[in-house]
Parts: C-alpha cells; structure tokens; sequence
C-alpha cells in the first residue's frame, strides 16, 4: 500500500507543481524552480503511469474511450461550424 501512495503522491506533486506555475502569478527564480520541479517531477511520473498501465492493463480502456470521444466531438463541432460559415 505504501508503493501506491508513493505512485500518486508523485503524480500528485506533478499536477500541483504544474497548477502552480501556470495559473498563479510567480515570477523570477522562483518560476524557473518550478519549471525545474515540473520537468524533473513529469518525467518520474511518467514513469509511474506506465507501472500503473503494465500492473493493470484494462484502466486504460476507459482512458481511450474518453480521449476518443472528446476528440470526435471536438471534429464533429468544427465540421458543422464550418457548414454553417459557408
């Protein structure tokens, strides 16, 4: 159980980090840390996603579904936007 929450605590710090950097108003040497932190931090958790992926293959499924959908929508959308300005 500690392994797991080693896993998400990871990817965890790596969302943090990143919510941090792009949406709060840090400048300087303090930005170019998190940037440091981010890179260093995103790379380990990819790490971690793909153990994730290999110790339980059938999650990601539902993860391709998802991305899947959104990305037919998204065309969907575009093509009758662009009927409609012609």
């Amino acid at each position: 159980m500690g392994e797991r929450t080693n896993r998400m605590g990871l990817i965890a710090f790596f969302l943090v980090t990143l919510f941090v950097y792009f949406w709060l108003p840090i400048r300087g040497g303090l930005k170019t840390f998190l940037l440091v932190l981010i890179m260093v931090s995103g790379w380990l958790s990819i790490f971690e996603l793909v153990s994730i992926l290999e110790a339980r293959p059938w999650v990601i499924a539902p993860i391709l579904i998802i991305v899947g959908s959104v990305i037919w929508k998204v065309q969907r959308d575009r093509k009758q936007e662009l009927k409609k300005s012609v």
